[in-house]
């Protein structure tokens, strides 16, 4: 497989994979935790999964 063909099944994999973190203030997401949102400066980030 070309570094291309690589490059492609994980960039695709990477488009499909939802945000795993929001921030309750605002409403952004994120895939990394943050402690502070970069959109609102809020602290209140929480998985997506635990709604």
């Amino acid at each position: 497989m070309s570094f291309t063909q690589l490059r492609a099944v994980f960039t695709r994999g990477d488009e499909e994979e939802p945000p795993a973190y929001e921030c309750l203030s605002c409403g952004a997401c994120f895939r990394v935790q943050r402690q502070v949102c970069s959109e609102c400066g809020g602290y209140s980030i929480e998985r997506t999964d635990w709604d």
